[in-house]
This record gives structure tokens, C-alpha cells and sequence, in this order.
């Protein structure tokens, strides 16, 4: 496949550890061809540090140019849809952060233009692309711990961004980890909850600072998670099976599992040029070679996190947030 090239959809955060992960990618067949956000200011600072050689104002300009294969959509949360859809409609394949979007129905409705469209679309689970979560399946299929019962997950740190805190922002700890615990759930039992329990605290603006939740995927099988943005927690998740137990460290963006026999194997990330802002962002490396090899091989979604996964973790959010009565209806449909 030639070198696919890349835009970017906002000069963020986020944006800046995805470009930074690319860079450390060996004999790497990704380049970065343009930078796009609402401020062009922040888009120039953007191109110039990472050395892209166009930067626009807006994202229309971003969709219309034809050098660009795919869009990696970085944007706030209540951005995400409209966003995205404006790439796929322009016929690019798109790469968007999770949430893919702030309601099921948007979601559906951007899965189904880009088949109408014939165009990759992935939300960005990155996890599913760790070689660790490779190794996790081995483990498991080689009966390592028996039939799993039971995952327990702590996870959480001190929130203090307004992308967090804010519900016009899209702000939820929940969505911003919780949905993490949620497709460790989804991978390891392969199936939809047959009930949602869960519990959360919110601050002024309605959102979810922290929230307990247990899912019962029937059979004894069960999932637990505590997410927080008020404390630290450790960031790990356990697996306990009838024949002994799994630590995954740093779970959702995992570089090392523990054994029954208290062996742990680990997998390092590579160094790499700047700094980046959140914890293992190197990983982000893994998920856009998958997209890669998804599009070499002209498949319009993968394998490891299909458009039905996606759409089943957003229906198990959906309940979540109408448990503790967190929503969106006035914010998800923001003009750019």
C-alpha cells in the first residue's frame, strides 16, 4: 500500500500524542499532510511543531483537500459527529476518538454513510489493538485461568479539565474511562449484558464525577468497575477465572499482564520525540496500523472492533447515563 496520508481534526491534546505516536512507528508508511481546527492560530502552532506542511482554518477546507486518505477526528465530544460525517461525505475514511458520538442514533447514522459511502470508519478503542489484548486472548484460550466469572476494575484520577466537568462539553467520567471498562467487559464475555446496576455522583453542571457500576452477563458472569474523577485509583483490572486470576496493569492501555504464577510479561513502548500528555499515548501507534492494514485490505471496518461492538457499548452507556440521569439532548447537535 503507498504511505497513507493523514489530516487531523483539531490541534488538541489528544491530536498532539496521536501524531507524536505515528512518528515512532519504523519504516513508517503513515505521514501527516494537514492540520485542521476552528482557531487557525492554534492549527499553524500545531503544523509548525510537527512539522505538517498545510494548516487550515475550519474543517471543511481539511475535507476538500485530495492529498488527505483519512481524518483522525480529535475533536470535543459534542463535535464528533458533525465532524465526521463532513469527512466521510467527502469520501474520507475516518479515524474518530471515542465516544464515536453522544447518542446511538448518530452513531448509526455515521456507520451507515460510510457504507454508503464505501469509506473505513473505527472509533478509537484503542485498547482492542495492544499486542497485549493479543496475548490476553491466547492466555484465555489456553485456559490459563479457567472460565473468567467475574472482572473487577479500579480506575480513576483527579479531573480538573472542563472537557470533563462541563456537560456542554460532553463531560463524563464515565464516558471518558468508563466506556474502557466497558469493552474489557464486551471482549472477555463476548456479549451484551442481560442488566445494568450502577450508581454515580454528579456535580453542578449534571455530570458524572464518579460512578460504581455492575453488569450481570448471565451465567455467573459478572463485571464491576469504579471509575473516579475525584481520586486516584490504580488503573488495573482483574480477571478471575475458576483456575486463578489475571492482573492487566494499566488495563485500558495495557503494557504488561501478570500471571496466576505471578509472572508478568511486558511489552515496552518505544521513545519518541516530544512528551505526550496521557498515560502509554505511544499505543495510539497500534491503532493506526490496524487502520492501516484495514484499508490495505479495502475492509471497511475491523475485525478486532467492529461497527456492532462499537454501537453496543454506546446502547450499555446510553443506560448508564439515563440511570443516573445524565443527558445530552440539548448538545449533541452544536454547530461547528
Amino acid at each position: 500500500m503507498p504511505v497513507l496520508k493523514w489530516g487531523i481534526a483539531a490541534a488538541g491534546r489528544i491530536t498532539h500524542d496521536f501524531v507524536t505516536a505515528l512518528s515512532t512507528i519504523e519504516n513508517s508508511q503513515h505521514v501527516v499532510v494537514a492540520v485542521a481546527d476552528v482557531e487557525l492560530e492554534r492549527a499553524q502552532q500545531f503544523a509548525e511543531r510537527h512539522e505538517i506542511p498545510k494548516s487550515y482554518d475550519g474543517f471543511d477546507a481539511l475535507s476538500l483537500d485530495p492529498e488527505v486518505d483519512i481524518v483522525y477526528v480529535g475533536t470535543l465530544n459534542p463535535f464528533h459527529y458533525r465532524v465526521a460525517r463532513l469527512m466521510l461525505e467527502r469520501s474520507k475514511h475516518v479515524l474518530c476518538e471515542k465516544p464515536l458520538c453522544l447518542n446511538v442514533r448518530q452513531a448509526e447514522e455515521l456507520y451507515r454513510v460510510a457504507k454508503e459511502r464505501n469509506v473505513f470508519l473505527m472509533e478509537g478503542m484503542w485498547s482492542r489493538f495492544f499486542p497485549s489484548y493479543a496475548r490476553l486472548h491466547e492466555l484465555l484460550l489456553a485456559d490459563c485461568i479457567g472460565e473468567v466469572t467475574h472482572i473487577q476494575v479500579q480506575h480513576g484520577f483527579r479531573a480538573d479539565v472542563e472537557r470533563i466537568l462541563l456537560r456542554s462539553l460532553g463531560g463524563s467520567i464515565t464516558i471518558d474511562i468508563g466506556l474502557y471498562a466497558l469493552q474489557l467487559g464486551q471482549l472477555i464475555y463476548g456479549c451484551a449484558p442481560v442488566a445494568i446496576k450502577c450508581n454515580a455522583q454528579l456535580n453542578g453542571h449534571g455530570v458524572d464525577l464518579e460512578c460504581d457500576f455492575t453488569l450481570d452477563y448471565g451465567q455467573n458472569r459478572t463485571l464491576s468497575a469504579l471509575v473516579s474523577g475525584l481520586e486516584n485509583l490504580d488503573g488495573s483490572a482483574k480477571l478471575l477465572g475458576t483456575k486463578g486470576e489475571l492482573r492487566l496493569n494499566n488495563y485500558w492501555c495495557c503494557t504488561s499482564i501478570t500471571k496466576p504464577n505471578s509472572n508478568t510479561e511486558t511489552w515496552p513502548l518505544p521513545p519518541a520525540k516530544f512528551e505526550f500528555n496521557h498515560t502509554n499515548s505511544c499505543g495510539l501507534r497500534y491503532e493506526a496500523e490496524e487502520v492501516r492494514r484495514c484499508i490495505d485490505k479495502r475492509l471497511l471496518e475491523s475485525h478486532l472492533f467492529t461497527h456492532a461492538q462499537s454501537l453496543e457499548l454506546l446502547r450499555i452507556e446510553e443506560e448508564i447515563r439515563r440511570q443516573i440521569g445524565v443527558h445530552y439532548d440539548d448538545v449533541v447537535c452544536l454547530d461547528l
